[in-house]
């Protein structure tokens, strides 16, 4: 883990202050947790994609062309059905 050092506003030390009391918690625990649900999915996929770069990177013939990949994923993503909308009158 980090140390970092962040400014707030008063207004928003003092919420996040209180918020911490009243779940027995830490401010910075409240703010690890809040950075995790905004950015915790992306963050993620960063992850994977910086690993899949290293994974080509190291054996290039594993990579397949942009072709069987846009048809392997729509094997993949089951499609939405239509809804027929309404004739407008």
């Amino acid at each position: 883990m980090k140390k970092m050092m962040v400014y707030l506003p008063d207004e928003v030390h003092e919420g996040l202050r209180r918020l911490a009391f009243e779940h027995r918690t830490s401010i910075a625990e409240l703010i690890r947790r809040a950075v995790d649900a905004a950015y915790g999915e992306i963050l993620e996929d960063i992850r994977d994609a910086e690993a899949e770069l290293a994974s080509y990177r190291a054996d290039p013939s594993s990579a397949i062309s942009l072709e069987d990949f846009l048809a392997k994923l729509e094997s993949r993503v089951p499609r939405r059905a239509r809804v027929p909308r309404p004739a407008r009158t």
